[in-house]
């Protein structure tokens, strides 16, 4: 089998499969330009990746981030194939972290009180802290609730990793509000469209958007991942707990939170 073709069939994330799979037919085209011949990829030196990343970035003017996901693509094939590639990417400068202040996160929910799945769907992404692809892939068994507890158990995070989430209080209570009410289906998902069929990434993320203008703020999926982990650091919630909240595998993905605000900044200063 074609060692590309094995590689990108150990992969289950189909996002990530289409882009490695983009960048490696990228990079052997390259190759067979600049050599003359397709590329073996058990006998790839490092020398021949750093002319291409230089390449990527004098000839093409690719951002940091583009080269690092086709340096990614290539350093996991060569994993796969029993190699270590030791070829350090482009320095990438990781863009402000872009958190709702209360009022905004409150008018945001406020847009959505009337319609219970929505309501619950916008909860789980800013008091849960979770990603859009696990809300989607969220199932009715990997829900617990009870009068004092709840959990999610996330069997979908990033890097296929299980993990279990609470739920506060008011998670819990408007979740429970949409199961009551949730339309019986042959879908297992927790969210469901009219019809019954699973809700898409891209849905999640067509609804967010229209209560983000409804109420007039900026705001993606994402931002409200980012506002739980922004709030969770200003209530000192250690880093090491809220790593595990949040499925990251690195410390280091998590400390990009203790950045200040301009708010505590403030706040800080006042009075001396």
């Amino acid at each position: 089998m074609n060692p590309v073709t094995d590689f990108l069939s150990t992969l289950t994330s189909q996002r990530t499969i289409d882009r490695y799979r983009a960048a490696l037919e990228e990079f052997a085209a390259w190759y067979r330009q600049t050599n003359g011949t397709e590329p073996d990829w058990q006998l790839l030196t490092a020398v021949e990746v750093k002319d291409y990343i230089a390449h990527l970035q004098a000839v093409r003017r690719l951002s940091p981030a583009s080269v690092n996901l086709r340096l990614a693509a290539i350093r996991s094939l060569l994993r796969h194939l029993g190699r270590s590639l030791r070829v350090r990417g482009p320095k990438q400068e990781l863009p402000p972290i872009k958190a709702l202040t209360p009022r905004e996160l409150g008018r945001l929910l406020a847009a959505a009180e009337g319609s219970p799945r929505d309501y619950a769907i916008l909860n789980l992404l800013a008091r849960a802290g979770l990603r859009v692809s696990e809300v989607t892939a969220l199932r009715l068994e990997d829900v617990e609730l009870n009068g004092r507890s709840g959990w999610l158990t996330i069997k979908s995070g990033k890097g296929n990793k299980t993990r279990r989430v609470p739920l506060g209080s008011e998670a819990r209570q408007i979740l429970k509000a949409w199961l009551d009410v949730r339309p019986k289906a042959q879908a297992q998902t927790v969210f469901i469209s009219r019809s019954g069929l699973p809700l898409g990434t891209r849905d999640v993320q067509r609804l967010v958007a229209e209560y983000a203008r409804t109420a007039k703020v900026e705001c993606t999926p994402h931002t409200l991942r980012h506002t739980f982990a922004t709030r969770a650091i200003e209530k000192g919630v250690d880093l090491a707990t809220l790593q595990a909240l949040l499925g990251h595998t690195r410390l280091e993905t998590t400390g990009r939170y203790l950045h200040p605000t301009a708010e505590r900044m403030q706040e800080a200063v006042e009075g001396l």
